[in-house]
C-alpha cells in the first residue's frame, strides 16, 4: 500500500503536468488570435515570455520532484512544507512568476484537502 506521502507526491505531479498543459494550449490559444489578427506582436510577445517563464518554472518543479523521497517524511503535510518552501525560495532566487508559487500553493491545498477527508 501507498502512503500518503508517496501518494501526496503522486498527486502533486499530476496537477503540476496538468498545469503545464493548460500553459500550453494557452500558448495555443495566443498563436491563433495572433495569427488572426485579433492581438498585437506586442501583446503576443508579452504573453509567451511570460507563459514561458511559467513553463520553465513548473517543469522545474517536475525536476525537484524527481530529487524528493517522500518516504522520508512521516505526513503528508510535511512533503507539502518541504515543496511550498522549495518553490517560495526557487520565486524568490530566479524570480519566476508570483503565479507559480500561487498554483502550487492552491494544489497543495487541494491534495492536502482530499487525502485529509480520507481518513
Amino acid at each position: 500500500m501507498v502512503g500518503k506521502t508517496e501518494l501526496f507526491v503522486v498527486m502533486f505531479r499530476a496537477e503540476i503536468e496538468n498545469s503545464l498543459e493548460d500553459a500550453g494550449a494557452l500558448a495555443g490559444f495566443y498563436e491563433k488570435r495572433f495569427k488572426n489578427e485579433e492581438i498585437t506582436g506586442y501583446v503576443y510577445n508579452e504573453n509567451e515570455a511570460f507563459l514561458s517563464r511559467e513553463i520553465a518554472g513548473l517543469k522545474g518543479i517536475l525536476s525537484f520532484l524527481d530529487s524528493l523521497d517522500p518516504t522520508k517524511f512521516l505526513k503528508a503535510e510535511d512533503v507539502a512544507f518541504e515543496i511550498d518552501n522549495m518553490i517560495k525560495k526557487k520565486v524568490k532566487d530566479y524570480e519566476d512568476p508570483e503565479v507559480i508559487y500561487s498554483i502550487v500553493s492552491r494544489k497543495i491545498g487541494k491534495i492536502l484537502t482530499y487525502l485529509n477527508m480520507r481518513d
